[in-house]
């Protein structure tokens, strides 16, 4: 097997997880960390143990030379900065989301595809091992044919980044096409998007200030339909943090909780009357001892945190490139959800409001990082060919 050599741009918040799973694989080597603010580069090598560490991305390229390099900067510099990668020869892993809008995610997998490199987005709760369970009772046809799906996303404005969000009235997310939902509603959407597989499925979207300490969008509820699947996407900071998806189908209904780990049948008794009661009960508690025995053994090895399925997701990719095989994300669904996000951000905005806000945040290629966690000021790029005069005002969500 091919030893890769990796590297990881943007020592913000999410940085320190990517860095703990990729030392935890084999066949791998982080050979440098860059950061344009030099003290968070060093601060990071220090924390993993990885030998270099830059504030100067061309010089992290021609020093370290990686095979590998995970983008774990602002939204708005997933673009210039994955196009400047991949041109260098170098293999990409983006953090969600893709890019910012579906004209940027096509350009970039088509200069990929030129140069030969693999992108991989960052969609790492599809192979969190509760989700891929779930998945795999699907396909056994526990709940039958899958005909509606429903996630929901808790996101209290109290956690660190939300509080920077909020009291920061320049934060780059808030300069976003869809603002605090852009940087955020990527999972619970793929979540949908993987079993509501239509191209462009209708969307009804809509957001609305509901926080009394904020002065954006906090709320976000979205209705998909397809031609055999619909879809609803519930954002809300007014409830707890939560991570939860339910798959309704012909014969009943699984529900996932990404953060407790455990995965329910729902489903009509058979048995009649009173019976019932007592069947679906019973029930309920077979899931749970069934639940409780795969989370003591994942607890005993170690295997139970937040970011489970990043690893997974990270070693497949890994694989892809000494296989010489495709993303294990097909940057077909990377593009289409995409597509769909742009979708409910044009009906949550408007039309013409959402035209001046794209493209208004590309960044260019020197800045990669700022210091607070995950801030990065916002500014134009030459390649970008729809930063209009219009788009360069600062827009507030």
């Amino acid at each position: 097997m091919k030893h890769l050599r990796l590297a990881l741009v943007g020592c913000g918040q999410i940085a320190d997880a990517h860095l703990q799973e990729m030392r935890k694989l084999t066949d791998v080597e982080v050979v440098g960390v860059c950061d344009v603010h030099q003290d968070l580069a060093d601060q990071a090598a220090l924390r993993f143990d990885v030998p270099h560490a830059f504030h100067d991305i061309d010089e992290l390229l021609s020093q370290t030379s990686p095979d590998v390099v995970h983008l774990t900067t602002p939204a708005h510099t997933h673009f210039p900065l994955s196009v400047k990668l991949v041109e260098a020869g170098v293999h990409v892993y983006v953090e969600k989301p893709f890019t910012l809008d579906a004209i940027e995610a096509q350009r970039l997998i088509d200069i990929a595809h030129k140069c030969g490199r693999l992108v991989c987005v960052g969609h790492d709760q599809l192979f969190d091992p509760a989700w891929m369970h779930c998945c795999t009772l699907v396909d056994q046809g526990a709940a039958g044919d899958v005909t509606h799906v429903e996630s929901v996303l808790g996101y209290p404005l109290s956690g660190q980044f939300g509080r920077q969000v909020t009291t920061d009235r320049n934060h780059w997310v808030r300069k976003l096409p869809g603002g605090l939902f852009q940087n955020t509603i990527s999972h619970p959407l793929y979540r949908i998007t993987e079993f509501l597989t239509d191209e462009r499925p209708a969307v009804a979207a809509q957001w609305f200030m509901a926080n009394a300490d904020a002065t954006f969008p906090t709320e976000l509820v979205v209705q998909l339909r397809g031609e055999r699947v619909t879809g609803a996407l519930t954002f809300s900071t007014r409830i707890e943090p939560q991570r939860t998806t339910r798959i309704y189908g012909t014969r009943g209904a699984l529900e996932v909780d990404l953060d407790s780990q455990v995965v329910r049948r729902i489903r009509q008794s058979r048995l009649p009357g009173a019976f019932a009661k007592i069947e679906a009960p019973l029930r309920q508690c077979a899931d749970a001892a069934g639940n409780l025995k795969r989370n003591a053994v994942r607890f005993l090895k170690g295997e139970i945190h937040y970011f489970s399925g990043m690893g997974e997701l990270f070693e497949r990719f890994y694989q892809s490139i000494r296989d010489g095989a495709p993303s294990p994300i097909p940057e077909a669904e990377a593009l289409r959800v995409t597509r769909v996000m742009d979708e409910i951000f044009r009906q949550c905005r408007g039309e013409n409001e959402f035209r001046r806000t794209v493209g208004m945040n590309a960044q260019p290629v020197e800045l990669i990082h700022r210091r607070s966690s995950d801030e990065t000021s916002v500014g134009e790029h030459p390649s970008n060919e729809r930063s209009l005069a219009a788009a360069r005002q600062e827009v507030h969500p």
